[in-house]
């Protein structure tokens, strides 16, 4: 674990593997359409024109969702943790016996394989 910065409090480093890979997914698929939405831009014809600002709408609010998406979680999530933690500084021995049962019942599980 290790001292988290500014706060003092410890935590987990969070893995980023993943949430990259999806960021990446992400990235590209915006960039992909885009890049369509360019190539479609010259061409005159009225449906064609019609069809393009739709995607370049649906792409904002997109875009909007995602970035409104992942604050919220984000928010929740350091409302959890700072539960979490204010749960554990204020009943310890509690904390210490959830934890062990857990391992307990992690350790019987895994045993029996």
């Amino acid at each position: 674990m290790e001292e988290t910065a500014g706060t003092g409090r410890r935590g987990r480093r969070a893995d980023t593997n993943g949430e990259s890979a999806r960021g990446d997914e992400w990235r590209n698929l915006v960039a992909d359409v885009e890049d369509l939405v360019k190539k479609v831009a010259n061409v005159d014809d009225a449906e064609i024109a019609e069809i393009r600002e739709k995607v370049e709408d649906t792409l904002a609010k997109a875009k909007t969702t995602a970035s409104e998406g992942v604050a919220a979680v984000r928010a929740r999530a350091g409302e959890a943790s700072e539960a979490t933690d204010e749960y554990v500084r204020e009943n310890p021995w509690a904390a210490i016996g959830i934890a062990a049962a857990i391992g307990i019942v992690i350790g019987f599980v895994a045993g029996r394989r």
